[in-house]
């Protein structure tokens, strides 16, 4: 009987430590079911971070893109503007060319002159030798 009576006072103790096992055990699952909700809640957080970071690049490469079809358009307007800049610099050769033309022609044309002037005082020179400006002849013919 006492063996008994000593079994079921270490029952009653293990019943005791089963029950403050319990009590802990019951404790841990409430800390773990608000750890488990807080990494539910930094889960989405970090969802809804990847999503924003998602968007951005997307923008930045949406805005990459406008940005090379930029660079092209100047590339191809820097071309336009070497064959303006090469044609204007043709031009301008042709007009020396052509202003080289007008200084010869325009020498040309004061030597002409020059004899024209000297042409004209031999005409008079020898008009005035033969006496047709002379006065006296002018009255007589009129």
């Amino acid at each position: 009987f006492a063996a008994g009576v000593g079994g079921f006072a270490a029952g009653v103790t293990d019943f005791s430590a089963g029950v403050a096992g319990f009590a802990t055990g019951a404790a841990g699952l409430a800390a773990g079911v608000t750890d488990f909700s807080a990494g539910v809640t930094d889960f989405a957080a970090g969802v809804a971070g990847f999503a924003a970071g998602a968007a951005d690049f997307s923008a930045g490469v949406a805005g990459f893109a406008a940005g090379v079809a930029d660079f092209s358009a100047g590339v191809t307007d820097f071309a336009a503007g070497v064959t303006d800049f090469a044609a204007g610099v043709g031009g301008f050769a042709a007009g020396v060319t052509d202003f080289s033309a007008g200084v010869v022609g325009f020498a040309a044309g004061a030597a002409g002159f020059a004899a024209g002037v000297t042409d004209f005082s031999a005409g008079v020179t020898f008009c005035n030798r033969s006496g047709r400006f002379s006065s006296r002849r002018i009255l007589l013919q009129e």
